[in-house]
């Protein structure tokens, strides 16, 4: 995150001493550690929901896709299905037609 080295936190720790006194230097770094630690908290919280969002998004576009192939599919299938049953049709009527000349 940060690229903060040893010698700068021994810089910022001496400079708290010195503003803040070795009597309330203990209760503030135990509440900037708290602070840190819900701020993370909230960082992963956040990091999560996106992570989830952009999975649902992935997962609807995979549906959506999956189910324009099989209407595509099924399309087809009620095609053939009908030129079939037209077929058959048309050789039932011309089987049923009277023969001429008898």
């Amino acid at each position: 995150m940060f690229d903060i080295g040893f010698l700068e936190l021994c810089l910022i720790g001496v400079i708290a001493l010195l503003v803040i006194g070795p009597e309330k230097l203990p209760r503030v770094a135990r509440t900037v550690g708290l602070w840190i630690g819900k701020a993370r908290g909230a960082i992963k919280t956040v990091k999560y929901d996106i992570d989830e969002q952009l999975r649902l998004e992935e997962l609807r576009a995979s549906l959506d896709k999956q189910a324009s192939i099989v209407e595509s599919e099924l399309l087809k299938s009620a095609d053939k299905v009908e030129s079939s049953l037209q077929d058959v049709k048309k050789d039932i009527s011309d089987s049923t037609e009277p023969v001429e000349g008898k």
